[in-house]
């Protein structure tokens, strides 16, 4: 039997969400621990909107073939001879098995594993050996049958593979717009994903204890907790992010599904340490003064500095476990040059320092969703409009 958010949610619970920000309470505790409710996140916001899904650097060969899950849907990410990335149900449409179990590399076809059905890198069957008795198979056999993969809406943007399960999805380039306006002054076609030591690209994979909202709200929407959790920000003069009392030096980006804290470069000079590398601006003789920490919703997140850029994937695996996929970006003579490694790795070490204090805090946030007290809270109208936005989102697709 379908479910729907009255099945989870009281009258009341959705009208103290939805009150103005000085009077609305959060989503409550049991949206973030309750494994119908994640179920019916994933049928109303995975299956409906575009969401990050994995690198294009990771199938790097004509050929290559790997295979993926959303949210326990299998799909196949497929590298053709055209070099094009394209992505499908991972499903043989007549054994019901995987049509692909591990990684291959370098293939000219697709086999399948159970009864050896071959199909070309596009998804077309081109092979049944045996199935009708005959040696090579006979596809007339199949005349009015579906037989072909089934192909799923896919797009590419800052080496990010994003798919829609939608039957109608919302046009890609309206979707990532609020991006391009963000990063107005950044080129982002003269950069690229750095490699590491070994010359391939660097990616990071952490698995956290968390829902994936717990971790989306700390992600950028939460502002005031820099001071707090992070050693770097604690000792610096510039933060907390305000200039004078009731005076913000950060800037709230709500633009459709996109939300960012978004800050003047120069007034941070003294809290981010230097880096030795070009910057990212559009005109060469002119630094991007505006920088951002970005999540585009439901999954992709981007932090924009002057000097590069990290591009990150969050892939829910249950109510109460995500993963999260990093790299990072620069201008792309830096992203591939051994002599920037040092550069490099800098940038990776501070995040991955931050990532770490941030993990603590929100598998402490989620081992706290267990608690009978205080099971919807309150925002701070100066810090959280964001976050009140982001709930008002998810609500929104839960309700459609």
């Amino acid at each position: 039997m379908d479910r729907s958010i009255s099945d989870f949610l009281s009258t009341e619970q959705i009208a103290s969400i939805r009150r103005p920000i000085e009077d609305a309470l959060t989503l409550p505790a049991l949206a973030f621990v309750d494994e119908g409710f994640y179920q019916l996140e994933v049928k109303k916001i995975y299956q409906k909107n575009w969401v990050a899904t994995l690198f294009e650097s990771d199938l790097p060969n004509t050929g290559d073939i790997k295979p993926v899950y959303i949210c326990e849907i299998p799909l196949l990410v497929v590298r053709g001879q055209d070099k094009k990335i394209r992505v499908f149900h991972n499903i043989c449409p007549y054994d019901g098995c995987l049509a692909v179990i591990d990684p291959l590399e370098r293939r000219k076809n697709i086999v399948t594993p159970y009864h050896g059905w071959v199909y070309n890198l596009e998804g077309t069957l081109i092979k049944t050996p045996y199935w009708d008795g005959t040696r090579e198979g006979n596809l007339k056999a199949l005349a009015g049958k579906q037989v072909n993969l089934v192909a799923v809406h896919c797009e590419s943007f800052l080496n990010t593979v994003f798919i829609n399960l939608s039957d109608h999805p919302e046009p890609f380039s309206d979707y990532i717009a609020p991006l391009f306006r963000a990063m107005g002054e950044y080129d982002l076609e003269n950069s690229g994903p750095g490699l590491d030591k070994d010359g391939k690209v660097y990616t990071s994979i952490t698995t956290v204890t968390t829902n994936w909202k717990t971790l989306f709200e700390n992600a950028c929407l939460n502002v005031l907790h820099e001071n707090f959790v992070h050693a770097i920000y604690n000792a610096s003069p510039e933060v907390p992010r305000i200039k004078e009392d009731g005076v913000a030096s950060f800037h709230n980006v709500i633009d459709a599904k996109f939300m960012a804290l978004g800050y003047n470069r120069l007034d941070f000079q003294n809290t981010y340490p230097p880096i030795e590398a070009p910057h990212l601006g559009k005109d060469s003789a002119q630094e991007p003064e505006r920088e951002t920490f970005g999540t585009l919703y439901p999954n992709f997140y981007v932090s924009a500095s002057s000097q590069f850029i990290e591009v990150s994937y969050v892939l829910p695996m249950g109510p109460n476990k995500s993963e999260s996929n990093v790299s990072y970006h620069f201008q792309r003579d830096v992203a591939i040059a051994s002599k920037a490694i040092d550069e490099r790795m800098a940038v990776v070490k501070g995040f991955l320092e931050a990532s770490a204090e941030d993990g603590r805090i929100i598998e402490a946030v989620q081992k706290a969703r267990k608690s009978p007290a205080y099971q919807q809270k309150f925002y701070a109208p100066f810090w959280d409009e964001m976050h009140y936005y982001f709930s008002n989102l998810v609500l929104d697709d839960l309700e459609k």
